[in-house]
């Protein structure tokens, strides 16, 4: 009996062991599933909501030489902000097929055709975008009592798009028109009452890019600059990605910017926050500390990138007024700052690709393009494509082609001379590229310091090959946090966005600073540097199971020979 149990706990001991290995098994591969995820792609949070109301360019006209009484310029904002109003209630009524709303912004004589109109598309099962994107008012009549007003909208430019209620695609248009427009003062509010679409009559001859001797003066100046970029994507290490705006620290930018200068490099790229930098109507306190950043370069003499739009991923046409209004506010503002290199009109818009429709990103894309010439002729101008395939698109209408490379780099060289190819040989910029030396000490997974700094040097010598292509590394600082909305909520997603920086969270250099600031010295990387720090965990982990099954099989044998005397 006594030898019958001592067989089935040692068949007992080894199914045990059996079980452990084929979880532990499991377990890897439940690791290598989540080491998977994480994808750029999937860092994306899209913004679907349609903004509050939008802000369209405005101009009055001058007014008709007897229009009945003058108009106040107080009232001319308030007729002007109610006419606005009463078309986005429309577009808007138009786009969701509902007709709440309609009645606060027009009489009830234009009503009808709103409703008819609305109640079309819903037969249809179709849906409407429509935005206007300006209005050219001239007061043409303001009653006596101030209850009625006359005037035309000439010159508004209106973009169309007709989708199925799957939202496929059943036409895009571009229109110019002008309006006849009747108001009303009805309740205290002015309401629409006559709105009739007539001749087109053009004010002003379409926008050609000046080409006159000083602004492409100026452009070729800055754009002899780039070649020879050097530098880094900024944030502060205490308050990155959408923290940064809203707790700008004057003092940690001064001391950052003082010491990329110490470092020997000469650009910074910093991220113009849409939302925070409030859409359609920018918030002035925001163009300070915009100001500041760039005149704090300027000391330092640092020139920057601009990226504009960051985290808008909003194609909605309702949409393009607003990111035309604040492109116009930053780029008049700061047409003539020192500081600024070039702008880089949005990050990694090939990525929104995958969750909007392509056609309604180029739209804008191509939207965007022209109204940044519009507003500033003097600075050059690109876009940060996350994947060198992308960047052939609109090459012919940017100053220079910029690109980001996460992958492996077996086939970046590669990739340089296909997009030199396809871009006419245009100057190229890698805009963005690194690797997180994020370790866990216990998941299979993350990359060394000595991995990192070997994964620049890499980099440094293709580029070099390549014709000493500039560069902009990913990024100063690794970060104590980083908020789910950005990189991801798991783990295995925040974690390694932690950790790109050529100084850590305490503000040391890693091994990466020295590749960074002495790319042209030697740099050694000793394979115990590769190590990982999980490898010495499970060395520590598989040392003590050999020690404790040593411990339990002396035990097992011990106890069977005392049972045999």
């Amino acid at each position: 009996m006594n030898k019958d149990k001592v067989f089935f706990k040692i068949v007992f001991s080894i199914g045990l062991m059996l079980l452990l290995g084929l979880l532990a098994g499991g377990a890897a591969k439940f690791l290598a599933y989540f080491n998977s995820g994480g994808d750029r792609e999937d860092l994306l949070k899209l913004a679907e909501v349609l903004p509050d109301e939008i802000s369209p360019e405005i101009n009055w006209l001058p007014d008709d030489e007897d229009t009945g009484r003058p108009m106040e310029v107080f009232n001319r904002d308030i007729i002007a902000g109610g006419y606005v109003r009463a078309l986005y209630q429309r577009d808007l009524s138009l786009f969701t097929g509902n007709s709440d709303g309609v009645k606060e912004y027009f009489t009830k004589e234009s009503r009808p055709n709103i409703f008819h109109q609305i109640s079309l598309v819903n037969e249809k099962k179709m849906s409407v975008e429509r935005v206007e994107l300006n209005h050219n008012l001239k007061l043409h009549f303001y009653s006596a009592d101030g209850q009625i007003v006359s005037f035309t909208d000439y010159e508004v430019h209106t973009l169309k798009r007709l989708n199925t209620s799957k939202n496929e695609r059943i036409l895009s248009t571009a229109d110019t028109s002008s309006y006849k427009v009747i108001m009303q003062l009805d309740d205290g509010y002015w309401r629409i009452k006559h709105l009739e679409r007539g001749i087109f009559e053009e004010l002003y001859p379409d926008f050609v890019q000046d080409s006159t001797a000083i602004f492409k003066e100026h452009r070729d100046s800055l754009l002899a600059h780039v070649p020879n970029i050097k530098g880094i994507n900024y944030y502060p290490k205490d308050h990155p990605f959408k923290e940064f705006w809203v707790n700008y620290d004057t003092t940690a930018v001064e001391e950052d910017f003082e010491l990329i200068k110490k470092m020997g490099l000469n650009t910074v790229r910093v991220f113009v926050n849409y939302e925070q930098f409030g859409k359609g109507v920018v918030v002035p306190e925001m163009l300070l500390r915009l100001e500041h950043l760039l005149n704090t370069a300027e000391a330092n003499k640092l020139q920057v990138l601009v990226t504009m739009f960051d985290f808008n991923s909003n194609y909605n046409l309702l949409n393009f007024a607003n990111t035309d209004r604040q492109l116009e506010v930053i780029l008049k503002r700061f047409k003539k700052h020192p500081a600024i290199l070039a702008y880089d009109l949005k990050n990694e818009p090939d990525i929104d690709y995958h969750y909007q429709n392509p056609d309604d990103v180029k739209q804008w894309l191509r939207f965007i393009i022209t109204k940044a010439r519009k507003y500033d002729q003097w600075h050059p101008i690109t876009i940060g494509w996350a994947y060198p395939e992308s960047a052939e698109y609109l090459s012919d209408s940017l100053d220079f082609v910029s690109f980001h490379y996460y992958r492996d780099l077996d086939n970046l060289g590669k990739d340089i001379d296909r997009l030199k190819e396809e871009t006419n040989q245009k100057t190229l910029l890698l805009e963005e590229f690194g690797l997180s030396s994020y370790q866990s000490s216990i998941m299979p997974f993350g990359k060394t310091e000595s991995q990192q700094a070997e994964h620049l040097k890499n980099v440094q010598d293709i580029l070099k090959s390549k014709g000493d292509i500039p560069y902009l590394y990913w990024t100063l600082y690794d970060f104590s946090e980083v908020a789910g909305d950005v990189a991801g909520s798991m783990p295995w997603q925040k974690g390694p966005q932690k950790s790109f920086g050529v100084l850590n969270q305490k503000g040391k250099p890693k091994k990466v600073y020295e590749v960074l600031v002495n790319p042209e010295q030697t740099h050694e990387f000793s394979i115990l540097g590769k190590i990982p720090k999980y490898v010495f965990t499970y060395l520590v982990l598989l040392g003590v199971s050999i020690l404790g099954s040593f411990i339990f099989w002396k035990a097992i044998i011990r106890r069977i020979k005392k049972i045999n005397k």
